[in-house]
């Protein structure tokens, strides 16, 4: 009896210990997650739009006990974001209901019900790529399983809207006249060649056209444009102007813009000048923010002679061209604002890298090789673009 009573005693104590040492791997796995969080959210306030660090900042929100407050600033907007949306009469009402949930998430970026409002949002602006990228942040941050069935039967749903879509798009693409055949008498930008880039001598600068962009070569391959997008020449392109600082002038560049606008603005610049331009490869920004330098900026080791970021920028964008010019004649490559470029994440084409900093951004995280990866349906007031064309 007595070694029965040991050995009943002696497993009782391997049992207990067990059950200590759960407890004590629970509050380890926890402690670190505690203190991670809020270094996360620095990161944030310097970076916001990285969508790998917004996983994992709602990866840790959903470890913490409790959860996270939500900021009042952020529900402020949250608000806003509901209200717009409630008495939106068509899209800018949406328009401004999406800008008020982003504002709200660039607080609080963890938040499911700010990404299911967001999603709304852009179901209704006809943004379905947008809106199934919120209802996935969504589900990562964790709802109801009741709820989490719902967001992903909206996310079916909104897949058959994308590709509807995508497929009607692609007709009218399909009817296109060949790349280099000569643009309707009258439309606005004559395929007329200013300066010859016959040689392709880095550094040569060349226009298309009297209205087309500059374009300054790079090597035999293609050239990129020597300014940025400016806010003049998409106005003269699509009619009208997105941008938030709209009050700096025809020579700032263009913001707001998502990737996927940019790729509708290329469709219609070739449509008016029959020169096929596009977006870099992060290859192609490389090699023409270096120019043949090893410096930390794009033709600078110090980014005050060469950039506009949140030291010197005083809150805003500024007109290109102001700053000293890298080896090649290039203006802003960084700082003012991200430039979109045309590469995947990590073959996962609904996220969009963008390169060089902007004006919001602390310099020291925007060297020359530093990037974001953003949703490419996301706008921001510091996301724009920069051309390039094949060459010859």
């Amino acid at each position: 009896m007595s070694n029965e009573r040991a050995r009943t005693t002696k497993l009782l104590g391997i049992i207990s210990l067990m059950a200590a040492t759960a407890l004590l791997c629970t509050a380890v796995r926890a402690e670190p997650s505690a203190e991670i969080f809020p270094q996360l959210l620095e990161q944030w306030q310097h970076h916001p739009g990285d969508q790998e660090l917004r996983e994992r900042i709602i990866k840790a929100a959903r470890e913490q006990r409790p959860a996270p407050a939500i900021p009042e600033e952020a529900r402020r907007f949250y608000i806003r974001g509901r209200t717009a949306l409630e008495d939106a009469q068509g899209q800018d009402g949406y328009l401004r209901a999406i800008r008020n949930y982003e504002e709200a998430l660039k607080i609080a970026p963890w938040w499911a019900d700010a990404y299911g409002n967001l999603a709304k949002a852009r179901d209704l602006a006809k943004d379905y790529s947008g809106a199934i990228a919120a209802l996935e942040f969504y589900l990562l941050a964790g709802p109801a399983p009741a709820d989490a069935r719902q967001a992903q039967d909206r996310i079916y749903a909104l897949e058959e809207k994308r590709d509807e879509r995508r497929d009607e798009q692609q007709v009218p693409a399909a009817r296109a006249a060949p790349a280099e055949q000569a643009p309707a008498p009258q439309q606005v930008m004559r395929s007329v060649p200013v300066a010859s880039n016959d040689t392709n001598k880095p550094g040569e600068i060349f226009k298309d056209c009297p209205e087309c962009p500059e374009m300054v070569v790079v090597n035999r391959s293609y050239a990129i444009g020597k300014f940025l997008v400016t806010q003049k020449l998409w106005r003269d392109v699509m009619g009208g102007n997105p941008s938030f600082f709209q009050k700096c002038g025809d020579d700032c560049p263009v913001e707001n813009v998502s990737w996927n606008d940019a790729q509708e603005f290329l469709a219609k610049l070739y449509e008016k000048t029959g020169k096929k331009y596009g977006l870099p490869t992060q290859a192609q920004w490389e090699s023409a923010c270096h120019a043949g330098s090893a410096t930390e900026f794009c033709g600078a080791q110090q980014f005050e002679t060469v950039a506009w970021f949140l030291k010197n920028s005083g809150a805003r964008t500024h007109p290109v061209g102001q700053k000293q010019p890298n080896g090649l004649g290039l203006y802003d490559m960084n700082g003012n604002v991200w430039e979109w470029t045309d590469e995947c994440s990590n073959d996962d084409c609904r996220y969009r890298i963008l390169r060089g900093g902007s004006w919001t951004f602390d310099p020291q995280y925007p060297r020359a090789h530093k990037r974001i990866v953003i949703d490419a349906s996301l706008r921001s007031n510091d996301y724009g673009l920069r051309l390039t064309r094949a060459l010859p």
